[in-house]
């Protein structure tokens, strides 16, 4: 399985909310581990081969948490996935602006 897509719901300005998308996107869709001067940044990929209510839970943690360091501004609200029948994970994050 595969992060394809990443959607997100906001509240807030459209050039506040803009820059926190891209933030939160940049972060979602770097595999942690990848970025050389800070290893932590990105979301773990381990959860991908979990069935999907138990990664949904696992990936939702940790966004949340990786949100709360890297992208302050951003209240996480809620994260959803949803898969396809070729493996296709789309993630749904809706968020406040903090």
């Amino acid at each position: 399985m595969t992060l394809a897509d990443v959607e997100f719901n906001t509240r807030g300005t459209m050039n506040e909310a803009d820059e926190i998308i891209e933030c939160l996107r940049t972060l979602i869709m770097t595999p942690a581990g990848t970025v050389p001067l800070d290893r932590d940044f990105g979301i773990s990929q381990a959860p991908l081969d979990r069935p999907l209510d138990i990664a949904e839970n696992l990936l939702a943690v940790e966004i949340i948490d990786k949100a709360r360091k890297y992208e302050p501004r951003a209240a996480i609200r809620e994260v959803r996935l949803t898969a396809n029948m070729e493996g296709k994970i789309t993630v749904k994050v809706a968020i406040a602006n903090a």
